[in-house]
């Protein structure tokens, strides 16, 4: 069964027991999965608020660590007696509505990984925990305005190699500090994301190396204008759509704790919608307005001078944008030189 199946057998599971009637005294409502391990299935449950269960059995006299492992995420043990009878399980559980879609993610990641190894269902389970913890830890969203809107192009553009490639996550840079957002050493791509009514095409570049390709390679520029429309996107929603097409969700989360994406629903941004008004491709080359230590008559910055930030105006470049094949083709190259 594909991760796709997974993640729709969950939710079709998860949407049934929320239907079923709750009777007096009912704490969880169970349906059994079709991963089994040798010491019986594994179940998804919902409680009597809406939450999110997933129940793994425990082998005879086997003992848990239990607690909280974040805010939004909890592993206690749970005894089950049914009319088949009774059973132990490790009862992980999303502690946030507003997390149903990454934890039925990470759900969907236990169940491939019980699939492959169910010997030892919960110690398997507990390592994808694991993984996905960064995604639960505690703590806000500590993304300012114009993070927010940059980490929300970037995932645009990853969400879209990772269509192509479920390995793309590793030409990441961004989040590393790297010089361009996305890069294999040769072919590069930069991402500038704005949302304004404005029709102005305006980016701001940090530094003289931004918009310079790799040594001997070729850099390509993706500008992004987005609009909220109750129609949009999330950036929790962006979130969710790259870590189920990825196929290394430690280093995507470890990417998205490091530029300081919180999944959380108690601020103001985490509800805005955004939707693509515009999305234009340039190639950066020497038509391109841009600085560069090249284009200083020194050859290098002066001394004293610690940053140079500056405004490029989209409207005054000789350069026009790419069509849309061009585009599929230059990202295509991104990852043949690994």
């Amino acid at each position: 069964m594909t991760t796709t199946d997974l993640r729709i057998v969950l939710e079709d599971h998860w949407d049934r027991l929320v239907t079923e009637p709750v009777s007096v005294g009912h704490v969880l409502r169970t349906s059994a999965l079709p991963v089994v391990t040798a010491q019986g299935p594994l179940l998804v449950a919902v409680d009597r608020e809406g939450l999110r269960h997933l129940l793994v059995p425990l082998k005879a006299r086997q003992r848990l660590a239990v607690g909280s492992v974040s805010a939004s995420l909890r592993i206690t043990e749970r005894p089950l007696q049914d009319e088949d009878g009774y059973g132990r399980f490790a009862d992980i559980t999303c502690m946030s509505r507003e997390l149903d879609d990454v934890f039925t993610g990470l759900c969907r990641d236990v169940l491939v990984a019980v699939e492959a190894d169910g010997d030892r269902p919960y110690r398997t389970a507990r390592a994808v925990v694991e993984r996905w913890k960064l995604l639960f830890r505690r703590g806000p969203r500590s993304l300012t305005w114009e993070q927010t809107v940059g980490l929300f192009g970037e995932l645009q553009v990853l969400v879209r190699l990772l269509e192509g490639d479920p390995g793309a996550v590793r030409h990441w840079a961004g989040p590393a500090g790297g010089r361009h957002d996305f890069t294999d050493g040769l072919h590069a791509v930069e991402v500038k994301s704005t949302v304004t009514n404005s029709e102005r095409r305006v980016f701001v570049v940090h530094g003289l190396d931004q918009l310079e390709a790799p040594e001997g390679g070729d850099l390509l520029l993706a500008w992004q204008r987005f609009e909220p429309h109750p129609g949009g996107s999330t950036l929790d929603e962006l979130v969710a759509r790259a870590v189920d097409l990825c196929d290394d969700q430690s280093e995507l989360l470890s990417g998205l704790d490091s530029v300081g994406y919180r999944p959380s629903a108690q601020q103001e941004q985490d509800g805005l919608r955004l939707s693509l008004a515009e999305d234009r491709w340039y190639r950066v080359d020497e038509d391109f307005p841009r600085l560069t230590t090249a284009s200083m008559h020194t050859g290098a910055v002066p001394a004293g001078v610690l940053d140079v930030r500056y405004t490029v105006d989209l409207a005054g470049t000789r350069t026009s944008p790419v069509d849309e094949v061009t585009v599929r083709d230059l990202l295509g190259r991104l990852g043949e030189t690994t």
